[in-house]
């Protein structure tokens, strides 16, 4: 049988939440894999690639600078926000800020993809374990990562005649300054330490750790190969084996 080639030599892809330490590893894997990779991030990156996901006019005139490089492959959606806490105290501002950063910046970037990704490309979103399952003081995250599992689904479906494949990525938990947040904040709603909290989530974790970046950005980089060319419509999670 032909090996199927999982370099990206040729492919050009655009990264959201580039400065983000999963963003950050995504580019490094596809960098690593050949491909040429424009980063777009809200701060922390040069500054024609400095981007609001949730400003579409922003949004636009990245994507349109990036396609002058050269033309747009594959997309990788990564950035997002963390919100933990009760349903009780959620305020509407803390809603509308997570709703707008993980959901409405989510459609308005599969929005831009959909225009300019080359057909027989892929988009790649990165939603959430909490997507698929949802626990106490994570509502409003799983609300929003689970409207981006149903966009990939939805858009998958609209692209496939140009031969975009369209999948989501659900890490579990990721050894991240964002898990590290969360912990500190489940352990203060507890009233007990993050080391408790810690060793519960692990112990849940049939492999018995918690994930690095550079393998949620491995799976990526695969998505985006010719490896994964009949693999459409898809959510993998990424989570040791918890769900």
């Amino acid at each position: 049988m032909p090996t199927i080639s999982t370099s990206l030599e040729g492919h050009h892809v655009v990264v959201t939440g580039a400065n983000g330490t999963i963003g950050r590893a995504v580019c490094n894997a596809f960098n690593a894999a050949g491909a040429a990779v424009t980063g777009l991030d809200v701060d922390g990156v040069p500054r024609e690639r400095q981007c609001d996901i949730t400003d579409e006019r922003s949004l636009q005139k990245t994507f349109e600078k990036a396609t002058e490089t050269a033309t747009i492959t594959d997309v990788v959606h990564a950035a997002a926000v963390l919100s933990v806490g009760p349903v009780a105290e959620s305020t509407t501002a803390e809603i509308r800020r997570v709703l707008d950063v993980n959901l409405l910046g989510s459609f308005l970037v599969a929005k831009q993809a959909a225009s300019f990704t080359s057909d027989g490309g892929s988009i790649t979103l990165i939603a959430s374990q909490a997507g698929l399952r949802s626990g106490a003081f994570w509502s409003l995250y799983s609300a929003s990562k689970a409207g981006v599992l149903r966009l990939s689904e939805a858009l998958a479906v609209e692209l496939g005649p140009r031969h975009i494949r369209v999948n989501a990525v659900c890490p579990g938990s990721v050894e991240t300054p964002m898990m590290s947040k969360s912990l500190s904040l489940l352990a203060r709603l507890a009233d007990t330490s993050e080391e408790v909290i810690s060793t519960r989530y692990l112990s849940g974790i049939p492999l018995g750790r918690f994930a690095q970046p550079s393998e949620i950005a491995e799976v990526c980089t695969f998505l985006a190969s010719d490896a994964a060319s009949y693999i459409n419509g898809t959510t993998i999670e990424i989570d040791g084996g918890e769900l």
